[in-house]
């Protein structure tokens, strides 16, 4: 499926590739039927189908001193010495025909050859033929092959995956002029395909596309800029290139103005501009935009947080297919936030998600087949998703699944031998002790095992011996409700007080609880209180509303009806249908100046502590 995916994308950059070196594609409704699947109508260097290929060193190189100038017509000078060279119209249109001029040495027919085998349209794709006769045609100096050899070292489709040869072949065509080799080569020392950032030489080829008059070459000198590259001088020029640009309507420049301003880098943060920016983006089809749109109202940042809203804009990134908005929204209908929970549609976009290539995508996919929540229950199929998913994360949970189903025969033949094998290599894992965790939530929710709890509780112990706070949560929640143990408050107590060391800020709200009650614990008011303002400190809106009564009915600390106004308005800030009761009571017996008191707290508590951990209220 991974390499299918490459080789659709490969397919797409190929026909701008084709049409920037000169040679036009007609290419019919979704490349179908073969016999008339590509009309090849070129000028071409040759006049019959027989010349042999050339050999030696075939091209000038363009070195850092030769200066790029344009003409009236917008063409490169060793361009342009090419297309002078077109003598006659050449149609190809079986391909028998191409092979046979392809294995007599033309070049043209060659590429033409290697896009066949690349899209595999009415034949079985096939990456190592597509190399094959791709490097026919650019060892023959063909730039739009050359270009393609790249795209497959880079990519890893029919050859190794290699970075060095991917740069050769690149920089052999850019010498030629070829602005997309140019930009490839710009991308990768951007520091994406695995490679090392190195701004320098990215700046370098962009440069080089810029001066033929690349608008995305340009952009990304920006982009590269306004990360530091050149410090305040640089910041300086990418705000020049980019307003430029987005006054043109440039989306991605917008988008990235948007992104200055939200991580402020061009003075300090603001999201009032970041927003407008991004608004202006998204109208203009920028899906990023939209995205990061959504991202602001999920959260609350700059605007009123709205759920709804936010899903509006994430729906139109994913819509778009961006595939980061695709998986967000997909868990938002698995979740039922800001939209009404629908595995169907989850699964929907988890199928959009995994079809770009999200690992994660593939292992949530997993999960509904294996639950047959929004599709049919097949545990085949969850298998092969669990695989997926594991070869394209390497994260141990869908490890640690498909261990457990080789265990049991589930979807597939029982297998203790692979049931090792497939713990040992998520054991080995960064993240074990949380794929753990979800095992344990499987069998204590029974969300595709059957519910079980006390297999429940020993995924949990395995995980909290290894450390993980959530996990030692969830034993603490067991033994405090006595559901699937007997009920125990001082082993509870133990587990939330493991768990609270490590900063969680639930298992914090429940020791500070606990110690207040004397539960499990002897009562400690100074513990409790102590406790409690950590769990209110990290956002946990619960606790806040504890310490407000707390601070209400002096219960542990000084009495201070200021101080319960700040707390009980944090934790109660998205009670937006009427204001509660407890507030409004307590703010219309103060005096006024207890009462322009009370108000800075709420601006101040809600400013730095608003994170919003929900915590269930015992």
């Amino acid at each position: 499926m991974g390499v299918q995916r490459k080789l659709e994308l490969t397919m797409t950059e190929s026909f701008h590739i084709l049409h920037r070196s000169g040679l036009n594609i007609l290419v019919l409704k979704k490349f179908s039927m073969l016999k008339k699947w590509l009309v090849f109508v070129t000028s071409l260097w040759l006049t019959a189908c027989t010349l042999p290929l050339p050999t030696g060193n075939v091209f000038d190189p363009c070195d850092d001193a030769i200066v790029f100038s344009r003409d009236d017509n917008n063409s490169c000078p060793l361009q342009q010495e090419r297309e002078s060279e077109c003598k006659t119209t050449h149609q190809l249109c079986d391909i028998d025909e191409i092979r046979a001029c392809a294995e007599a040495g033309d070049i043209h027919a060659a590429a033409c050859l290697g896009q066949i085998y690349l899209i595999g349209d009415g034949i079985p794709p096939c990456g190592k033929k597509a190399a094959y006769w791709f490097r026919k045609a650019a060892e023959g100096g063909l730039v739009y092959a050359q270009v393609q050899m790249g795209n497959l070292y880079r990519d890893g489709i029919g050859v190794p995956k290699n970075n060095q040869e991917a740069i050769d072949w690149y920089e052999t065509a850019a010498r030629q002029c070829d602005i997309t080799a140019m930009l490839a080569l710009g991308e990768m020392y951007k520091g994406w395909h695995g490679m090392k950032a190195n701004y320098a030489k990215s700046l370098k080829w962009y440069q080089k596309a810029a001066d033929l008059d690349s608008q995305e070459a340009e952009f990304q000198i920006a982009w590269i800029l306004a990360r530091g590259a050149e410090g305040k001088k640089g910041y300086s020029k990418a705000i020049e290139i980019l307003t430029q640009q987005a006054e043109e309507g440039n989306p991605a420049a917008l988008t990235e103005l948007g992104d200055l301003f939200y991580e402020g880098r061009v003075g300090p943060r603001n999201l009032k501009a970041a927003r407008e920016y991004y608004e202006l983006a998204a109208k203009g089809g920028s899906t990023e935009a939209a995205f990061r749109l959504g991202m602001l109202y999920d959260t609350g940042q700059g605007v009123s947080k709205d759920h709804s809203v936010a899903t509006e804009w994430i729906s139109k990134a994913a819509e778009g297919g961006l595939p980061a908005a695709e998986i967000v929204l997909a868990n938002r209908y698995r979740d039922g936030l800001g939209v009404e929970k629908n595995y169907t549609l989850a699964a929907h976009w988890y199928w959009k998600a995994a079809h770009h290539e999200v690992g994660a995508a593939e292992i949530e996919l997993a999960d509904l087949y294996h639950a047959g929540k929004g599709v049919p229950r097949y545990l085949s199929e969850a298998v092969r998703h669990y695989e997926i998913g594991y070869n394209e994360t390497k994260l141990p949970y869908p490890a640690l699944m498909l261990s457990v189903m080789y265990e049991e025969g589930r979807g597939v033949k029982l297998d203790l031998e692979k049931n090792v094998e497939w713990y040992k290599r998520a054991s080995k894992q960064y993240g074990f002790a949380r794929a753990e965790y979800k095992i344990g939530r499987r069998f204590a929710t029974g969300f595709g095992l059957k519910k079980d709890l006390q297999e429940a509780r020993k995924w949990y112990l395995l995980a909290a011996e290894c450390g993980l706070p959530i996990a030692a949560v969830e034993l603490g929640d067991m033994y405090y409700s006595g559901e699937g143990v007997e009920q125990n408050y001082t082993r509870a107590y133990q587990w939330y007080h493991r768990a609270a060391l490590k900063g969680h800020s639930y298992a914090q709200y429940m020791v500070g609880f606990m110690a207040l009650e004397g539960k499990g614990t002897e009562k400690n008011l100074v513990q409790g209180v102590t406790y409690i303002r950590k769990a209110a400190y990290q956002g946990a809106r619960q606790a806040q509303y504890q310490l407000g009564l707390l601070y209400l009915y002096g219960f542990g600390v000084k009495q201070n009806d200021s101080q319960a106004y700040g707390w009980l308005k944090t934790a109660l800030e998205d009670e937006d249908d009427k204001t509660p009761a407890i507030i409004v009571n307590l703010i219309d017996k103060m005096n006024p100046k207890a009462r322009e008191q009370a108000v800075k707290f709420a601006r101040e508590y809600e400013r730095k502590y608003r994170l919003n951990v929900q915590i269930p209220v015992r």
